[in-house]
């Protein structure tokens, strides 16, 4: 099935979908099809990637879903930059803060039109103090990404058990209009991904939806593995669909992508 097949119901206003394929999946995947989340970069490199993926990635029955303890391993914020710079306003760079602070250094060497997904949920990082007292979202430095209007994408990536109150601060105070539902389920083991995550996505689609109406842009992910998964989370209210776990399966994720032809 084609998008064009999809009744208005599916639509917000008349905003056509993204589809995003999150990282670290978006560092290797690309596709005209998709946009390409690169990541997470933090503002000094941590360790090795490849290396955090193989020793920590496993997929759990007792959760349906897969678990990485991956502690965002990257080559640092130089390193990430030079991989997007061919096209940021496409190219999406995911950043996080491990240090008090950090964001605001950061601020000052990302370039103005250099696309960005802020990472305010991983729950293998220890967490600093945070805003409200919140055990999933850093300091509120992060809003001086949100004071630069010459960026596509500026979009705050948060946790499922983000509370109605920590929304409306990411929307009324740090000035985010562009949404990602949502990031990893802490658990003993890590992080979870996969189909766990639908509920708390459709929750709190709604709870943007019912108090902010249309001018919350909403990318949906979690346990998106066929065309089905699109459509609901579409149907939900969300603008655009974020493709995670499916990479896993490259023929599931040649079909879902080709589903989603334009």
């Amino acid at each position: 099935r084609s998008f064009r097949r999809f009744s208005p119901e599916y639509r917000i206003g008349t905003m056509i979908p993204c589809f995003f394929i999150s990282a670290p999946f978006g560092n290797y995947i690309r596709s005209e099809r998709t946009i390409s989340v690169k990541g997470t970069f933090t503002l000094h490199p941590r360790g090795n990637r490849l290396w955090s993926v193989l020793s920590t990635l496993r997929y759990s029955r007792k959760h349906n879903g897969w678990v990485n303890k991956l502690g965002l391993p990257n080559p640092g914020l130089q390193k990430g930059l030079s991989s997007v710079s061919e096209n940021p306003q496409n190219n999406v760079m995911s950043i996080a803060e491990t240090e008090r602070g950090d964001f605001q250094k950061m601020n000052h060497i990302i370039p103005l039109d250099q696309s960005l997904e802020i990472n305010l949920s991983c729950p293998n990082i220890e967490r600093l103090s945070n805003i409200n007292g919140s055990s999933t979202l850093p300091m509120d430095d992060a809003r001086f990404f949100t004071k630069v209007k010459s960026r596509k994408w500026c979009i705050a990536k948060l946790s499922p058990l983000t509370s109605p109150e920590e929304i409306e601060f990411v929307i009324e105070e740090l000035g985010f209009t562009q949404l990602h539902f949502s990031n990893t389920l802490p658990v003993n083991g890590g992080g979870l991904s996969g189909s766990t995550l639908i509920p708390f996505t459709m929750k709190l689609i709604d709870i943007v939806r019912e108090r902010w109406g249309e001018r919350i842009e909403i990318i949906a992910g979690g346990g998106v593995r066929d065309f089905s998964g699109v459509s609901d989370y579409l149907a939900a209210g969300a603008n655009h669909v974020s493709i995670g776990s499916v990479c896993f399966n490259p023929f599931k994720l040649r079909k879902l992508i080709k589903s989603l032809e334009i």
